[in-house]
């Protein structure tokens, strides 16, 4: 009974919310595995189990406490990203992931967790509007992650690592000229950013605005990609039934295109429910941030706010050809232990803050 007390405490429609987008994407990632490997199925719904009991638990300490862990948990993740290059492996051209007691970890998954907290405990005691000190203390903290995450080389998440620290700056109190004067920074330090890619990097960037230039190259993905979406049109041609996915025509169907196998397969209908899905989500998310009895909570909600919202956002645009490729997950959709499980508990820790506020 006192389980079931609970869950009742939970914030409800964030919960049900969630818990409908991996139920979607578990249905979905049977088609999509099946000519790929069916037990990446059986595995994506066991991270799903996982993430879910642990968000449960999570929710059952107060917030604090794991804001009080935070330089702890930011030290293990700086760790575990500097023994990436040492002992990680290397796939798809990158190195981004550990082996652990057998279990494959991306490091730049607990990054974006451990860096919210650490940034919430850090800007919950700074004055408001947030100081140019302030601005560039946290700014120490969130570029070494990012740094970090960008060598690998992965450009998607460690933009994500920005998004976060940008959001929480902004929640903090930092100012609209503060913001200007970092836009005009960014833009000054381009060149030589885009001089530091990858070459496949930039041939992905470059395939954006005209991926028919390499067909067979850098533009196969997003060309693919729009294909499956728009031959779903409105209903979609039926789960197993999309050509693109079926005939192994889409690349990384799996992950980081899934939507693309639910364009296909569910059609507009498919699509705008997803998104819908996620919009409620978002703002649960943001609700309980404005409702939450102390600046930390506010800021935690802020920061996984920015954190989902960006991600969501870069991979419906990159799927569908409206940003370039970079290579983000869909939260709570792609496969992934360790994007799911985080996920999941960074939503453990919103529900935390939620209860704080009854």
């Amino acid at each position: 009974m006192s389980a079931f007390r609970d869950w009742r405490r939970w914030d409800a429609p964030l919960f049900c919310a969630a818990l409908a987008l991996a139920l979607v994407s578990a249905v979905a990632m049977v088609s999509a595995a099946a000519t790929l490997n069916p037990r990446l199925a059986l595995r994506h719904d066991c991270w799903i189990l996982i993430g879910i009991l642990l968000s449960w638990a999570v929710s059952q300490t107060a917030y604090h406490r794991w804001t009080d862990a935070a330089w702890a948990a930011y030290a293990a993740s700086l760790t575990a990203l500097l023994l990436v290059p040492l002992a990680g492996a290397m796939r798809l051209g990158a190195t981004r992931w550990l082996s652990i007691f057998g279990l494959s970890v991306q490091p730049s998954e607990l990054a974006k967790a451990a860096t919210i907290w650490l940034l919430a405990r850090y800007f919950a005691g700074q004055p408001n509007p947030l100081p140019p000190r302030a601005v560039w203390i946290s700014l120490a903290i969130a570029v070494p992650p990012a740094l970090l995450i960008f060598a690998q080389p992965d450009l998607g998440s460690a933009s994500v690592l920005g998004a976060i620290w940008l959001g929480m700056a902004w929640c903090a109190g930092m100012t609209p000229r503060m913001l200007a004067g970092l836009g005009v920074s960014v833009l000054l330090l381009s060149p030589a950013a885009w001089h530091s890619l990858k070459a496949f990097q930039r041939d992905r960037l470059l395939a954006f605005l005209n991926p028919h230039a390499d067909p067979l190259g850098a533009g196969f993905s997003v060309i693919q990609s729009t294909i499956a979406i728009g031959s779903g049109r409105l209903w979609g041609r039926g789960w197993f039934a999309g050509t693109q996915n079926q005939l192994n025509f889409l690349p990384e169907r799996h992950s980081d295109f899934i939507f693309s196998v639910i364009g296909e397969e569910w059609g507009f209908a498919g699509c705008l429910a997803l998104i819908v899905l996620y919009g409620l989500l978002l703002v649960r998310i943001a609700r309980i941030g404005l409702r939450a009895s102390d600046p930390q909570g506010q800021l935690l909600a802020g920061g996984v706010f920015s954190w989902l919202a960006y991600q969501a956002c870069v991979n419906l645009g990159m799927v569908s050809g409206l940003l370039p490729v970079v290579g983000v997950p869909l939260p709570l959709m792609s496969y992934g232990g360790s994007s799911m499980v985080v996920v999941w508990v960074a939503l453990g820790l919103i529900q935390s803050v939620h209860r704080g506020t009854e």
